[in-house]
């Protein structure tokens, strides 16, 4: 449970750009069109179940729902090989089109960031620890929940033991 001047942190944090493409954010983010289109956003992933997909009537952004609440139960690690197929045709259309893609929740603190830890961990092949300091050095408020934080030790696990391939090799552009 947030505290109310955490709260006031978390709800005051700005977009956070992760990656050239790639960009962190809360609901305050996905509702400002002038935001997402001065950012060259176009794709917008919600992780929520409750929040607008704001501005799909417009033609201006595709969006991607995964219905996810912040609990001790939610299983968000069953989204990350479906959003990153996704993301990664998303990103790499974004990338070769100067494009980007924002990944919110309704905070931009736990749901929204274990799904950006867990791309990072896949298509860069950073550590969980490494992706989660890497993360948070571009948005201090991150604070992924236990249990997030949970699955994202066993999605390490699983792609330290091969069960899950790492892009063949490739990090989130592409290259070697």
């Amino acid at each position: 449970v947030l505290s109310n001047s955490s709260l006031s942190l978390c709800c005051n944090a700005v977009v956070s750009p992760i990656l050239p493409f790639l960009f962190l954010g809360n609901e305050r983010d996905a509702q400002d069109l002038d935001l997402l289109l001065r950012l060259n956003i176009s794709y917008v992933v919600n992780v929520t179940t409750h929040l607008p997909l704001y501005h799909l009537g417009s033609g201006l952004v595709h969006y991607k729902r995964l219905p996810a609440t912040d609990n001790s139960k939610q299983n968000l690690r069953q989204y990350f090989e479906e959003v990153f197929d996704h993301l990664f045709s998303s990103t790499e259309e974004a990338h070769q089109s100067g494009r980007g893609v924002l990944i919110h929740c309704q905070a931009g603190v736990s749901r929204s960031a274990t799904i950006v830890i867990a791309y990072l961990m896949k298509h860069t092949l950073m550590t969980m620890t490494d992706a989660y300091k890497y993360v948070r050095g571009r948005r201090p408020v991150v604070s992924p929940n236990l249990n997030f934080m949970g699955q994202l030790l066993e999605f390490e696990r699983d792609l330290n033991s091969g069960r899950d391939t790492r892009n063949g090799g490739k990090d989130a552009l592409g290259q070697p």
